[in-house]
């Protein structure tokens, strides 16, 4: 069920949003919340559409998406939300400490995660989902996609890294079986844990090869044929990536300790003042000013959602997700150009009130050749998704029906 009106005394109180699920992975519990497609048969031919999975910035949950998902859940577009370590639903483990595992916020461990989860949307689909990172959850696409492309680089099979059955996700109350796959998945309040194997171990994360983007406009003759539509790659478990205003890692290694040193003075900031006082002091950053111009309701929700975070969390995300964490831009990039030239292919987009992500987008352009599709949204701040949900919902529609194979012929 996409959408369900709860009613008190004859009022609306409240809507629901979509259905709370999770994803367990080597021990860590990932929020996830899973909006169904309200419409499969919108498409002409009812042709299955890809799905989306959406990736959340800093300090914010799952429902940061529930506009956006819920418009696409009524055209025909399964979504689902992936929430990051110590996030909306998640948790270091079934009533851990954040402290004890500061492993699980580790910028490698949540793409690693990620690139699970998008498995098994992609088995139960049957066709590999877009994904869009925002922000911090642009970072940990990023992360993954650096992942992928490395595996492509090795030779990597789905075999290998992938998950291996199809049944994730059925509705509640529905008994299910998975095997072989890398994670486990509960349901809602049902908590019906399935025990999942860990998948072989990927390529490391931090290569610094020289940045080589020779051919980046040309896709690989072996992921396209005259006629056929585009293929993913067997290494790749998403259709799509869709960057919204995402870092692309450190110019070098003296950028990589600036960035160091800052995100720990913020991770020391946030335990010392507690979450209130650190969220009045993140609002005010230049990189929101934008969102001053948002109604009190959005702004009300906005402020919710950043206050329903503890300190130690959004420390760990800091010091262990931060963008010191990120591979160098150059390899990030080279990652990205990987992608396209096999055939998948890769938006960045940008606000065009967010000087910062302007910039780092206009560099992108150049640098990539062609290779990244890269564009600015007007009357959009750094939270486009949230400033200008039409625009941005009209451009995932566009990734999306690209993406989606034509129905086949009777």
């Amino acid at each position: 069920m996409a959408s369900e009106v709860l009613k008190k005394g004859g009022e609306v109180t409240s809507e629901v949003w979509g259905e709370t699920r999770g994803f367990d992975f080597e021990g860590m519990r990932f929020g996830v919340k899973a909006w169904r497609a309200s419409a499969p048969d919108a498409r002409k031919g009812g042709a299955l559409s890809v799905p989306i999975v959406l990736v959340h910035g800093f300090a914010q949950q799952a429902s940061t998406w529930d506009k956006v998902a819920l418009s696409l859940s009524r055209t025909g577009v399964e979504c689902f939300a992936f929430e990051l370590a110590g996030h909306g639903a998640g948790a270091c483990s079934a009533g851990g400490d954040p402290a004890e595992r500061p492993d699980f916020f580790d910028l490698c461990f949540q793409a690693r995660a990620l690139l699970a989860f998008c498995r098994v949307v992609a088995r139960d689909a049957g066709v590999a989902p877009v994904l869009v990172g925002y922000s911090m959850g642009g970072r940990v696409a990023l992360q993954a996609a650096c992942l992928a492309a490395d595996d492509l680089r090795d030779g990597g099979d789905l075999d290998r890294t992938a998950l291996r059955s199809s049944a994730a996700f059925a509705p509640r109350g529905r008994e299910r079986r998975l095997d072989a796959v890398a994670g486990d998945l509960w349901d809602g309040d049902q908590f019906g844990r399935i025990s999942l194997r860990s998948s072989a171990a990927f390529a490391p994360c931090d290569r610094t090869d020289r940045l080589d983007v020779t051919g980046v406009g040309q896709r690989d003759t072996a992921a396209t044929s005259a006629g056929d539509a585009v293929r993913m790659p067997a290494a790749v478990p998403f259709s799509a990536l869709v960057l919204e205003s995402a870092g692309l890692g450190p110019a070098d290694d003296a950028a990589r300790e600036a960035l160091r040193e800052r995100n720990f003075a913020w991770a020391a900031r946030v335990r010392d003042e507690g979450v209130s006082a650190f969220m009045d002091w993140w609002a005010g950053l230049p990189l929101f000013e934008s969102q001053r111009n948002l109604d009190d309701d959005q702004r009300e929700r906005l402020r919710a959602g950043r206050l329903a975070n503890d300190a130690e969390s959004l420390a760990l995300s800091f010091e262990q997700a931060g963008a010191h964490q990120m591979p160098l831009r150059c390899e990030s990039i080279r990652a990205l150009c990987e992608l396209s030239r096999r055939g998948v292919p890769v938006s960045y987009l940008a606000g065009r009130l967010d000087a910062k992500y302007c910039e780092v987008l206009a560099n992108l352009r150049a640098d990539s050749q062609g290779a990244v599709s890269c564009r600015v949204v007007p009357a959009a701040g750094h939270n486009i998704h949230l400033e200008q949900s039409e625009a941005f919902n009209a451009i995932l529609g566009e990734v999306v029906e690209s993406c989606t194979p034509e129905p086949a012929a009777p």
